[in-house]
């Protein structure tokens, strides 16, 4: 029997104690509570974040550089050095661990992806243990794309591994009916979520916290993701004793994104992991109805066409109020769809020559993710 896979994601917040410094205490007990889990007969992912800040301890700048610069040696100082401490305290446990460095860039090209899915299902396989986290030194607005920060991050790796289940430790104890992290006597915690809306986004503070890219927001989106990719996730309280070892086990901690969607096939999880469009188009009511009624997307749903895109390309599709419900691979280039699409306006009046225009799928169902709408932003 194929063994349960867990993805694990700690924020800088956590791993740091109130100095500011790394907390080595809480490093140790992850390494601890990630063998545990391991002896349980679960495969674990960790995506940590914690290098900038690991690097700022060791090094200083006598002169003022560009933030971007700053940042990037930052990372590539601390990196070494937090892998080393997790080295050591994985090893206690006899557990080795890898360093998996990424960019958006890599999700986005099929080729680059699968090499990833590979490498990391062969080191889950041997029992290593692979520690993620976004190249930091090259992924940056001028040479390649971000993605923000790392709670999104985990969502990808989540598909591309095929989680079960998705835990984000943070200093909060979870969602709270009060803005975060300032929280007030009155707020409580929601247990559960089964739908993303406007009312949850609303206990969200915007702002991000402090030491760290992403926030509460940030946390709540990502875990509306992974619900629509058929992932259950967790946002925690990263410095509870094993609270992930808990949850498996049974207790209720933390709120819990109860999954949604179904489990996808190996390509629709790439098109759900990330991968990137070069166009979009936008359709209409009927068509959104259509693709979640498990049908191909037509060139009669089409509204507009964007972007430069050429058959085999992938695009993002958009329903009517401007929403992201999925991305296709679609089979004719932009070019040749604007025409049809304009052909086809022109002869509505005429239904036997629209049916020939629009009766082949643009967008085939078999390739083709789409979001949960309980879960589109």
């Amino acid at each position: 029997m194929k063994k349960q896979r867990i993805v694990i994601k700690v924020g800088t917040n956590v791993l740091q104690s109130e100095n500011g410094k790394l907390d080595y205490n809480l490093i140790r007990d992850l390494a601890e509570q990630i063998s545990n889990i391991s002896e349980k007969g679960y495969q674990t992912v960790f995506v940590s974040s914690g290098a900038v800040g690991a690097g700022r301890e060791l090094i200083s700048f006598h002169e003022e550089k560009n933030q971007i610069l700053q940042g990037q040696m930052m990372a590539a100082v601390g990196q070494v050095r937090l892998m080393q401490i997790y080295s050591d305290f994985f090893l206690e446990h006899q557990i080795v661990i890898a360093q998996v460095l990424v960019t958006r860039t890599d999700f986005g090209e099929r080729v680059s992806y699968l090499n990833i899915r590979n490498t990391l299902d062969g080191l889950l396989d041997a029992g290593v243990v692979p520690i993620i986290n976004e190249n930091d030194v090259v992924a940056t607005d001028e040479l390649s794309p971000q993605f923000g920060d790392n709670d999104k991050l985990a969502v990808f790796i989540s598909a591309l591994v095929g989680a079960d289940a998705l835990f984000f430790l943070t200093i909060a104890p979870g969602l709270l009916t009060g803005l975060q992290p300032h929280v007030s006597q009155k707020s409580q915690l929601i247990d559960t979520v089964t739908k993303l809306n406007d009312e949850i986004l609303n206990y969200c503070e915007p702002s991000t916290s402090s030491g760290g890219k992403g926030g509460m927001a940030s946390k709540v989106q990502a875990a509306g993701m992974a619900m629509s990719f058929g992932i259950d996730a967790y946002i925690v309280a990263g410095k509870m004793d094993n609270v992930v070892l808990r949850i498996l086990e049974g207790d209720k901690l933390g709120t819990h994104f109860v999954a949604q969607g179904e489990k996808v096939n190996s390509y629709r999880k790439w098109l759900a992991a990330g991968a990137q469009s070069k166009g979009s188009v936008s359709i209409d009511k009927g068509a959104e109805n259509a693709l979640y009624n498990k049908k191909s997307l037509l060139a009669a749903g089409i509204t507009k066409v964007h972007g430069n895109f050429e058959a085999k390309d992938l695009v993002t599709i958009y329903n009517q109020s401007h929403i992201k419900i999925g991305t296709g691979r679609i089979q004719i280039a932009a070019r040749d769809l604007k025409n049809q699409v304009a052909e086809y306006q022109k002869s509505r009046a005429d239904s036997n020559r629209s049916q020939q225009i629009t009766s082949k799928a643009v967008v085939s169902r078999d390739y083709l993710f789409l979001i949960e709408p309980s879960s589109s932003q």
